[in-house]
């Protein structure tokens, strides 16, 4: 486990002050108090991370040979007067308690070049990776920050530390969803399944856009285009399937070869207007293949490198 960088101890320690301030000021410093929360969620992590800390603060006391006393005033709510600052307190208590409630490192995972695949990471949210993608996970005291190259979807357990998603010059910032990145070609596509997001500018943290569930942002240099999406379509390359609707040949290839690993060349260019539709395999080309040519007249054949398609 890290010990907390100078950037979030100073965060904890204006926590733990907002904490003492809350709990022994006047209604205004609570209602400012509430104001502070609602700025960053970031704030909210580390106030939930030190009032751990002051739940545990009497047996982080007591293993330093000091005196304390307590009284409880609510089940799940314990105020101590202490015979040492409330700060340093608080802040000893987390030593004592970060070992079990938070784990603090770098995940680096990949996805094989000829298939999908899907992990479990650190902090019990899930990804799914097309072939070649990867992901860097970075776990903090206060935040959990992830760097995507390719394309990605994401189920994210709900916590107070803030999920972030960072690819290229977008930034999705989740509050307990299930959404898609894209990012190929210098442009980013984000689809928003469940629950809720911000997308924001990774360079200033300016708000993009807020999609609705069934919604995604397409993000093209300082362009983003919002349209209605069928999300379980999107997302079904995660169980292996593709599902087409009415679309040209052309688009569907491509994306049965990027979540394949496998080339597939038309080399007929009006092949490639043909409109196709139905689900298929990732993992059985020829399927959709022999599918498309009990359509069209056109054939396929294997070769080294893919597939090859013209018409016959």
């Amino acid at each position: 486990m890290s010990a907390p960088n100078s950037g979030e101890s100073a965060l904890l320690a204006q926590a733990a002050q907002w904490l003492e301030r809350a709990r022994s000021g006047s209604e205004e410093d609570r209602i400012a108090f509430r104001a502070w929360l609602r700025e960053r969620p970031e704030h909210l992590a580390a106030m939930d991370l030190v009032e751990r800390a002051w739940r545990a603060a009497p047996h982080a006391v007591a293993a330093k040979g000091l005196h304390a006393r307590g009284a409880a005033v609510a089940p799940a709510r314990l105020r101590w007067q202490i015979a040492v600052p409330v700060l340093g307190t608080a802040l000893a208590a987390l030593a004592a308690v970060a070992a079990w409630t938070l784990n603090l490192h770098e995940q680096h995972l990949a996805a094989p070049a000829d298939r999908t695949a899907s992990f479990a990471l650190a902090d019990g949210s899930r990804v799914w990776l097309t072939p070649g993608s990867a992901v860097t996970l970075r776990a903090t005291l206060l935040d959990r920050s992830v760097r995507l190259d390719g394309e990605g979807t994401f189920d994210v357990k709900h916590e107070r530390r803030p999920f972030a998603v960072t690819a290229g010059e977008a930034r999705v910032v989740d509050r307990g969803t299930l959404f898609s990145v894209a990012r190929r070609d210098g442009q980013t596509a984000v689809i928003l399944a469940r629950g809720a997001i911000d997308i924001e500018d990774s360079r200033n943290g300016t708000l993009i856009a807020t999609p609705r569930p069934g919604q995604q942002v397409s993000l093209a240099g300082d362009t983003a285009t919002i349209a209605p999406v069928d999300a379980d379509a999107a997302l079904a390359w995660r169980e292996g399937r593709l599902v087409v609707e009415d679309q040209p040949l052309a688009a569907v290839a491509a994306r049965l070869a990027q979540l394949s690993g496998m080339p597939i060349v038309l080399h007929d260019p009006t092949i490639g207007a043909l409109h196709v539709y139905g689900t298929y395999r990732i993992g059985d080309v020829p399927q959709f293949l022999d599918a498309l040519g009990a359509l069209y007249p056109v054939a396929w054949r294997r070769t080294e490198q893919g597939y090859e398609v013209f018409r016959r």
